[in-house]
């Protein structure tokens, strides 16, 4: 019997709907949605928890990273092994947890995945640079690089420039993967975790290689290979030089296989001074601006700034008078040798006294000239260099014994900033280390890092009156607001501030103030000036009244010398203004003077410039 198409059609309507083929198709795919966005989720919850996981971990180690740090440079051998085993077993657990093949599955996702391959590389780099930098370093003890009994042992120099080598291949890992990700492609969390570390490692990067060349070379500055002499000039910043002060006392330090001893000392009176002709050539331009007599008088080689200059002229010198070969030329003031006794702690001379960061400068400055000079004999210093030379022994003992070498290269670099310790040495690659520092005593060549303008205080007196003698500097540019087409101008300020009281005057030690030249009490200075290089003199006034000068080029810059008396109790300020180069490159304004007695001011005035 045939059914109707209708009857068809209603039977057919009435099929169940769970039997329907276009119910399952739909309900089917979404399941399989829910299915895998449960399954995603799970996932996704999984790298999650792991991703805060390896945060936590990295995030705790941070602190102690930097406790290790400070325990290792303090010595604390134990404390930094604790530390740092803590620190391995954080930075371990935070690479794990950023592995593993559900990790590197989620690395394949759009998106998410360079995220999760940053995380990865950097919980790895962190760990490496744990296990390779960090944990050898709890090997080296700051303690034993020491003077003991006058004598570094050098075999813990190479200790120690093993380890920075395996730090350095580390730090060269670690900026290789650093530099190798995608910032672009990082969500802000996942962002600055990577400028993080990368800030950590451009802290790290400029110390290390120094400190590498350091070390490397450090062994043979001891003398491992043979005895090393080094001339120390010990400057006087009573009677104002260029570079500090008149360089009357010297010391010839030798180094052999590490143990460092004062092998010999001279005072002014031991060379041929007044000679008719310079020791050796000399540069015109500086013979030009301060006279032959810094060939002449050894009293004088410290007058020109350019400290390498001086240590060629004074070479030559000690080598007419003693012969003695010199391997480096070191410079450095009483102000310095206050500085380092902060470090070594007071010292006590012979005489039963005791010298102090406090009282050492006064007491080698101004003190031991009333105490020594009997007011009739201008000249005979026999007593005082006595002095200074007990003194600098006393001082030298302890800076060989010090107990805290951390501290006192803190010090060290504090008057190497300042100006207060220069070095020259001999060897190429000692040269090479410290190039570019202030430590050379060499003015820069050019304006590319520094714009540099100097102020340098020479004294013409003769005596010890620059003790009571105060400096300022400031310097006024236009440099980084003028346009290209318009020249730049730097106007430089140089202060002379003359504490003396007239009533102390009179009492004054004929040695302080001999009379010969000026007034009782009366200081004379030469103040040289000089500009950026390739800049030009413009103009010169003291106290506001224009003064005529006449510019001299030296080192590639000019200078200009401008002579003030000072009577007790007065100042004067001699400004003058050097005109730059139009469009010219100039890096930072810098202010380079001689270092006194006390500190100068230094004050920049230059709107636009950065910093």
């Amino acid at each position: 019997m045939l059914v109707p198409d209708e009857t068809r059609r209603s039977r057919k309507a009435k099929r169940p709907l769970l039997r329907s083929f276009r119910f399952w198709v739909p309900i089917g795919i979404l399941l399989l949605v829910i299915a895998v966005g449960i399954a995603g989720a799970l996932v996704a919850k999984a790298i999650a928890d792991r991703a805060f996981a390896a945060r936590d971990s990295l995030q705790s180690a941070i602190p102690l990273a930097a406790t290790a740090k400070e325990q290792i440079l303090a010595s604390d051998t134990e404390g930094a092994r604790a530390s740092v085993a803590q620190l391995r077993s954080l930075t371990a657990d935070a690479k794990e947890q950023a592995d593993g093949d559900l990790w590197r599955f989620g690395e394949g996702i759009p998106v998410a995945g360079a995220n999760l391959t940053a995380v990865r590389e950097v919980a790895e780099t962190i760990d490496d640079l744990v296990v390779n930098a960090l944990e050898p370093a709890t090997g080296l003890s700051l303690q034993n690089l020491s003077p003991v009994d006058g004598r570094i042992d050098v075999a813990q120099l190479d200790l120690a420039s093993d380890i920075l080598d395996r730090a350095s291949a580390a730090l060269t890992d670690a900026r290789s993967t650093v530099d190798g990700i995608d910032r672009s492609a990082l969500i802000d969390q996942v962002a600055s975790g990577v400028a993080e570390l990368d800030d950590a490692l451009a802290q790290i990067e400029p110390v290390l290689e120094p400190a590498q060349k350091t070390l490397a070379i450090l062994p043979g500055i001891l003398g491992a290979e043979g005895p090393r002499n080094y001339l120390v000039l010990v400057q006087n910043n009573a009677e104002s030089r260029g570079t500090g002060g008149n360089p009357a006392s010297l010391v010839m330090i030798t180094a052999d296989n590490g143990a460092i001893s004062i092998t010999q000392q001279a005072s002014s009176t031991d060379f041929d001074n007044g000679r008719p002709d310079p020791i050796v050539e000399l540069d015109p331009a500086a013979a030009s601006l301060y006279g032959d007599k810094i060939g002449r008088y050894m009293q004088d080689v410290t007058t020109t700034p350019d400290f390498p200059d001086s240590a060629r002229i004074m070479g030559a010198f000690w080598q007419e008078q003693f012969g003695t070969p010199v391997d480096g030329t070191l410079s450095i003031d009483p102000v310095a040798l206050s500085y380092l006794m902060e470090a070594t702690g007071p010292v006590t001379l012979p005489t039963g006294e005791t010298l102090d960061a406090a009282n050492v400068v006064p007491t080698l400055l101004n003190g031991v000239y009333e105490r020594f000079n009997s007011g009739n004999a201008i000249f005979d210093n026999a007593r005082q260099d006595a002095f200074f030379a007990v003194a600098a022994g006393a001082v030298f003992d302890s800076v060989t014994s010090v107990s805290d070498p951390r501290a006192l290269v803190d010090q060290v670099v504090r008057a190497a900033e300042e100006g207060r310790i220069l070095y020259v040495p001999a060897s190429e690659a000692e040269a090479e280390m410290i190039a570019g520092s202030r430590m050379t005593g060499r003015i820069p060549a050019d304006n590319a890092e520094t714009t540099m303008v100097g102020s340098y205080v020479n004294d013409i007196t003769e005596g010890k009156l620059d003790y009571y003698m105060d400096t300022a500097v400031s310097v006024a540019s236009d440099v980084c607001s003028v346009d290209a087409a318009t020249a730049p101008t730097f106007t430089v300020n140089s202060s002379l501030n003359y504490t003396l009281q007239p009533d102390a005057v009179r009492d004054l030690p004929r040695y302080v103030s001999p009379a010969r030249f000026f007034p009782k009490g009366v200081t004379s200075t030469d103040l040289v000036l000089y500009g950026p290089v390739g800049s030009t003199f413009a103009s010169a006034s003291v106290d506001g009244v224009p003064v005529e000068a006449t510019p001299v080029e030296h080192l590639g810059r000019p200078a200009v010398k401008i002579n003030v008396e000072n009577q007790p109790a007065s100042s004067h300020t001699v400004t003058v203004t050097f005109t730059g180069t139009p469009g010219g490159e100039y890096g930072p304004l810098q202010v380079w003077h001689t270092p006194m007695v006390r500190d100068t001011p230094v004050t920049i005035d230059a709107p636009g410039c950065a910093g």
